[in-house]
């Protein structure tokens, strides 16, 4: 009677850099063991040296989240993660790929061939021959992996609903209120950039601390500040400089709210063991488009203005298009009085 051996994955986790050209990434790769072919993968790349510091020795669950919750954020870059997707389709390709060379390789322990392949096929979308890759390797039962996600899954939806579901006995504007002094404050969706080498941990964060966010608040008012401060260079967001309002903890999450501008306020909820990149001008990438004490008062008439709509309970968007209604008046006026 033959055995029955348990399915066994091998788990390939890489970070690359190519800092000639600005591109760094992570990469976590799910191999069949038995039949040498790749069942998943999945890829986050930056401009910014940050994500490189990440170190691939960490458990393959941890660094799986951490590519999950940045591109759940927004926080990479977007034409760069998509071309080294399409390379590594290409290259773990049922019948043509070179996923058994892969494999052949980490079984005979030659795990700098392993890097040499992902550094040749990975300088095409990175634009640099120099590129580095750095790989580790795990080993599990796929029954493991299976485990682990499934108890991280539950884990995580505990967490987040205690985090997001506010006490029965306070009221939605009591709830605001204890976030930001203003009740008529704008209030966006952001999210704190980290730097898991040299950053703060996000519980030793304190009112007063400078540090980096990014706006990832999806609507027509997050677009229109992030236009305002300058907040996106292609179509990724940039860093920009927050200070910190307040830090609380719900569960295992923490929720920060952090100052932006004149009435104008940031809420991000991170999980306990995150560290925060802190505000260095010298890092601030944003093209400055005119004076800052121009940029504030805009802040503060758009805050003013939102105000007044919240009185009167007109939507935000509804602004945008009076605004666009009334300059095109404005230019049709202009052309009669030229004819």
């Amino acid at each position: 009677m033959s055995e029955i051996t348990e399915k066994t994955t091998i788990i390939i986790k890489g970070r690359f850099k190519a800092p000639a050209v600005s591109s760094f990434g992570l990469f976590i790769i799910f191999m069949d063991n038995s039949s040498k072919s790749v069942e998943k993968f999945d890829v986050v790349s930056s401009h910014f040296s940050t994500l490189y510091e990440n170190n691939i020795s960490m458990p393959w669950n941890e660094l799986e989240n951490i590519i999950t919750k940045l591109k759940w954020k927004g926080e990479y870059a977007t034409s760069l993660t998509h071309d080294v997707q399409a390379t590594f389709d290409d290259l773990f390709q049922t019948g043509t790929g070179r996923a058994p060379e892969i494999w052949s390789n980490i079984k005979k322990l030659q795990f700098n061939k392993v890097e040499n392949i992902f550094e040749e096929v990975l300088s095409r979308p990175a634009g640099d021959k120099n590129i580095k890759v750095e790989i580790a390797i795990e080993t599990l039962p796929a029954s493991q992996i299976e485990s682990v996600r499934r108890n991280q899954a539950e884990t995580s939806g505990k967490d987040i609903l205690s985090a997001l579901t506010p006490s029965q006995e306070a009221q939605p504007r009591q709830q605001k209120e204890s976030y930001v002094p203003d009740d008529s404050a704008v209030l966006l969706e952001v999210s704190l950039v980290l730097s898991p080498v040299s950053g703060v941990p996000v519980y030793e964060l304190k009112e007063g601390d400078k540090i980096f966010i990014k706006i990832t608040e999806q609507s027509n008012r997050g677009q229109y500040f992030i236009d305002l401060l300058n907040a996106s260079q292609d179509g990724e967001l940039l860093p920009i400089p927050a200070s910190v309002v307040k830090v609380t903890k719900e569960g295992k999450i923490y929720v920060v709210i952090v100052n932006i501008g004149p009435g104008i306020y940031g809420k991000s909820l991170d999980e306990d063991n995150v560290k925060v990149k802190m505000y260095d001008p010298m890092l601030d990438k944003r093209k400055q488009k005119g004076a800052i004490p121009a940029v504030e008062k805009q802040i503060q008439d758009t805050v003013n203005i939102e105000k007044k709509a919240k009185s009167l309970e007109i939507p935000f968007h509804f602004i945008f298009i009076a605004i666009g209604i009334i300059a095109v008046l404005l230019l049709g006026m202009l052309i009669l009085l030229m004819v």
